[in-house]
């Protein structure tokens, strides 16, 4: 009799302490989850703060200046330069040679020459 008390204690125990552990064991995993999840809410955030930053940027006429001197456009009294070419030496021996050897191939009199 005792035996069979102590077994129907312990299967009852077990059908209540299986559901606590499991229930614990989940509470934890979601709190884990929430933490994960305001920390990237917290990087959206920073990301939104920066980007609403560039857009009041973008707004100013600052900006503005600065896109129309990249398309070459001036402000009123100053001069604009063109400068043809900017090429590092080495890029214009090269330049030179292929346009000699271009030259050479295709000018006739170079040709009959040859």
């Amino acid at each position: 009799m005792a035996f069979g008390a102590i077994f129907i204690i312990a299967i009852v125990a077990m059908m209540l302490v299986r559901p606590l552990a499991m229930s614990f064991l989940s509470w934890h995993r979601t709190a884990g989850l929430l933490e994960e999840r305001r920390a990237e809410v917290n990087v959206l955030e920073q990301r939104h703060d920066l980007l609403r930053e560039q857009v009041e940027y973008f707004r100013t006429s600052a900006f503005v200046a600065e896109q129309a001197r990249t398309y070459g456009m001036t402000a009123p009294g100053e001069t604009a330069f063109v400068i043809r070419e900017l090429v590092h030496p080495e890029s214009a021996a090269e330049y030179a040679i292929s346009r000699l050897r271009n030259a050479t191939v295709d000018d006739p009199v170079a040709l009959a020459a040859g």
